[in-house]
């Protein structure tokens, strides 16, 4: 069966009000593409949003391309629609597109949808979070104003040379926990507001600094990861097993290099016949 199958484009975006947002955003998709082209540089983070979720590793699916800066036409969105949970209801976006499976846009959301709180966790329409990625469907589409491409090499990213020190390859695994709880300054807000949501969206919209919820992260050190080339996995190792960690990056790191004699040895050899005209 072709590995192609299964594979498509997937159209995206990430909506935003301000050119803060939008640099956060920019560093986290050039972030993302950094852990594809050299997964052996980073660890995995293992993540949970409540005390009650078992801990799942979030790791990017495919490498993201063709950026373009969006804004969306005036009042695209009004009433009940003009919530988090039903598309992208900030004012701007960053349009990227990701060529994989279904199982690689799951992991590029789940990885992009984790960070996007984590970084701007005060961002909120309506009482909803509103940094989130989307699919960016045909009704996202009909409804932008502007569309501007935007250089390749603003998340492009190369490979890096391979360390000679296999020790390099081992990088710590973080075990995150998000919570929330609910902000006592909104709940104060709302003690005199009629009854409803139009009324309660009325007066969020008059504060729009005052968040409902409050996030915070608690995180600790859990291991060890070991990127494998060859499998193109991740072996995770427990925190007390360092050295286990350490005879698989040197046993990795010897078979990639006697790989890369012997490519040179086969390179030589092909370039060594007698030239004929």
């Amino acid at each position: 069966m072709s590995e192609a199958i299964g594979v498509r484009q997937w159209d995206m975006i990430i909506s935003y009000n301000t050119d803060a947002q939008k640099r956060a955003i920019l560093r986290l998709l050039k972030g993302h593409n950094a852990r594809i082209v050299n997964p052996h540089m980073h660890g995995v983070h293992h993540v949970r949003y409540t005390i009650h979720e078992k801990h799942k590793p979030v790791w990017p699916g495919a490498y993201l391309w063709a950026l373009d800066l969006v804004t969306f036409k005036k009042g695209w969105r009004v009433g009940d629609q003009a919530c988090p949970a039903n598309g992208p209801t900030l004012a701007k976006g960053v349009v990227f597109s990701s060529t994989g499976t279904e199982a690689q846009k799951n992991a590029t959301f789940d990885f992009l949808n984790w960070h996007l709180l984590r970084i701007m966790p005060g961002v909120y329409h309506d009482g909803f979070p509103a940094m989130a990625c989307y699919v960016c469907d045909d009704a996202v589409i009909n409804s932008l104003a502007t569309r501007v491409a935007m250089p390749d090499d603003v998340v492009h990213c190369t490979v890096e040379p391979r360390t000679k020190d296999p020790t390099e390859l081992i990088q710590l695994s973080h075990f995150i926990t998000r919570t929330t709880e609910g902000n006592p300054v909104y709940r104060n807000l709302m003690m005199d507001v009629e009854p409803g949501n139009e009324p309660r969206r009325k007066r969020m919209r008059e504060e729009p600094t005052v968040v409902p919820f409050l996030s915070r992260y608690a995180s600790y050190e859990g291991g060890w990861t070991v990127y494998d080339h060859a499998q193109s996995r991740h072996w995770f190792f427990e925190k007390d097993a360092r050295e286990d960690a350490i005879e698989l990056a040197e046993r990795l790191h010897a078979e990639a290099s006697a790989n890369d004699e012997k490519d040179d040895g086969v390179e030589a050899e092909a370039g060594a016949g007698e030239v004929v005209d």
